[in-house]
């Protein structure tokens, strides 16, 4: 099973990002978009992904007499489903999050890769803001979002339309107790 200790290097994590980006992926292809990355090491660090579970082979082709692999990310640890979350252990949890916050790393790299951005004008960036909120005020909170969102999700592409991204992290804060003094 996937750990994540198998994303905290530098490559890995790259690999991963990239597959993210391209959804699958020859090895080849890999050290194209990779290409400050030896071939050896890459070879050598996609390996550890697939034995620890984070990637798999997609497809196998024979080529001149000698096989290529297409790699993808494993299923569930891209956006895994409500019954995947479940089912995961701690340390696969934190796994997949470490997934889910690449990809947005890589979106956002992207997106500053582009000629003249400007999040202000873009609508663009990122904040937190803690609140205190019951489980109720949860379920409003998250029916009020998802209908704002519902409204612009079947939006068709148009000239004065520009693809977004939402992404949404909701980290329950652990139980403190209040100040009485």
């Amino acid at each position: 099973m996937a750990t994540t200790s198998a994303l905290l290097h530098p490559v890995r994590l790259r690999i991963v990002q990239t597959l993210v980006a391209h959804e699958e992926a020859t090895t080849r292809r890999l050290h194209e978009q990779l290409h400050d990355i030896p071939i050896a090491t890459l070879y050598r660090h996609m390996a550890h992904l697939v034995k620890h579970g984070l990637i798999e082979v997609a497809d196998e082709t024979q080529i001149r007499g000698t096989s290529e692999k297409t790699y993808r990310l494993a299923p569930g640890f891209a956006n895994p489903s409500p019954d995947e979350i479940r089912s995961l252990s701690s340390d696969d949890l934190l796994t997949a999050f470490t997934v889910f916050t690449s990809t947005l790393i890589s979106d956002f790299g992207s997106y500053l890769r582009t000629d003249g951005y400007d999040l202000e004008a873009d609508y663009g960036g990122f904040t937190t803001a803690d609140f205190w909120a019951s489980a109720e005020e949860m379920e409003q909170l998250i029916a009020t979002i998802n209908t704002a969102l519902l409204e612009v999700a079947g939006n068709a592409p148009s000239p004065q339309r520009r693809r977004r991204e939402l992404a949404t992290i909701l980290i329950p804060r652990p139980e403190q107790q209040e100040d009485r003094s």
